[in-house]
């Protein structure tokens, strides 16, 4: 942190490292999800980095990309849907609601490219995001001296180039030009007397970061995906907005209204193993495992509970997190099914928050995930598939406290956290 006049400068750095796999919009273990829409979708994330045979693997996997015969085209989309109401526990001391369901739908999806410029040497372009979350509660919950808005969302687009080093190995290397966009508001207590204050904050900015793959084929029936996506720092720079303080708080809005404010916050380094095993002709496994280094992860959030305060800065202390998956596909040949493939998958991430850091403005926990999926060919060139993952969070408890003088606290729990993801893509070949 570098504080000066009426500036606020954090710095905080994500490392997500997966082993077989990696990467919420709050719904996993952190913020990164596995869900763009692509037919991972029905495996639950299984496979990530491990299926070259599609031209999303331009986003997951680089080295991928040249392991085709003809230019694939793939446009996904998706809508998420989540619950998230807050319980009171009897002991939060801000009157108000519950605040309402702080996650109701959102759109998300990607576009994908990948072919051949020679036979050894492949090229990719893809558009998505996966990386942040949105919580939009109402303006008079009991939460509200924490947070009533928070959003953080990332968008990449990568071009890419892959080598085909022999048969059975390739190697990718890619640009990660990424978007991003953060804001924060909240309702402090205006003064002694009660009442609302508001505090404001949102920026964009863009910054870059590599990706890298490999795949191997070490026989015709097994495939591993490895990837690699460096550290992406984010610096948003805006003018913090307060109103309608009372008295108490004047020395403070007078330095702080309107002054520049500057958060570094860095997207997650990532590590990213697959598997892709056939197990026949019309059979195929999928599985993935990862670790995400969430304790060197801090989360940007301001309070304003003391009048004597002149900047803020929370350096949270997160656990690291790992996360297994495990999918299937089957494809039917007669029948009512004919022409179709179903998938099913499993997955679990650890939570990188407990008790002691769960804060109101970033609710994840442990999660399981249960993935469906069905793919079928229109015509030669022409595929479709469709999916659904089932995000189940639970019951997470939460027990945030301000500082004094007012010292507001919210404690409870949000009952039945879930998200529902629905999403669709179409592969075409030129």
């Amino acid at each position: 942190m570098k504080p000066h006049r009426n500036r606020i400068k954090t710095s905080a750095s994500i490392m997500a490292a997966a082993v077989l796999l990696v990467s919420p919009v709050a719904s996993a273990g952190g913020l990164m999800v596995w869900e763009i829409g692509t037919p991972t979708l029905g495996t639950a994330g299984a496979g990530w980095a491990a299926m070259p045979e599609d031209a999303s693997t331009a986003y997951t996997n680089p080295a991928g990309t040249v392991w085709r015969d003809d230019t694939e085209i793939m446009a996904s989309g998706q809508l998420m849907y989540g619950h998230l109401d807050f319980s009171d526990g009897g002991q939060s001391n801000v009157p108000g609601n519950d605040g309402g369901n702080a996650i109701e739908w959102f759109p998300g999806g990607g576009f994908f490219a990948a072919g051949r410029l020679t036979d050894s040497v492949g090229w990719g372009f893809a558009m998505a995001g996966n990386m942040g979350g949105v919580l939009d509660y109402d303006n008079d919950w009991k939460g509200r001296r924490f947070v009533t808005d928070v959003s953080l969302i990332g968008m990449s687009l990568l071009p890419s180039l892959s080598w085909k080093a022999s048969d059975c190995l390739s190697l990718g290397l890619g640009l990660n030009i990424m978007g991003g966009y953060y804001k924060y508001e909240s309702r402090p207590r205006a003064g002694l007397l009660g009442g609302d204050a508001r505090l404001k904050y949102d920026d964009t900015d863009v910054a870059f970061g590599a990706n890298l793959g490999v795949i191997y084929k070490p026989t015709a029936t097994t495939t591993l995906g490895l990837s690699y996506t460096s550290k992406v720092d984010w610096e948003f720079r805006d003018d913090l907005r307060l109103r309608d303080f009372g008295p108490l708080f004047s020395l403070l809005v007078s330095r702080l209204n309107g002054a520049r404010t500057d958060i570094d916050m860095d997207v997650p380094q990532t590590v990213t193993l697959s598997l892709q095993q056939r197990l026949s002709a019309v059979t195929t496994l999928y599985a993935n495992v990862n670790w995400q280094e969430w304790s060197e992860f801090g989360f940007i959030g301001f309070q304003i509970d003391n009048p004597d305060q002149t900047s803020a800065t929370i350096n949270r202390e997160y656990d690291d997190t790992w996360h297994g998956a495990l999918g299937i596909r089957h494809q039917y040949s007669a029948g009512a099914l004919q022409g179709w493939s179903l998938s099913a998958g499993i997955g679990y991430d650890s939570s990188m928050e407990d008790l002691n850091s769960r804060t109101a403005d970033l609710v994840v926990d442990k999660t399981w995930r249960l993935g469906l999926g069905a793919r079928k060919e229109l015509c030669p060139g022409l595929r479709l598939d469709v999916g659904y993952t089932l995000a189940w969070v639970g019951d997470p408890n939460i027990d945030q406290s301000g500082r004094p003088p007012f010292s507001p606290r919210l404690q409870g729990s949000y009952d039945d956290y879930s998200l529902n993801f629905f999403g669709a893509s179409v592969q075409f070949e030129l």
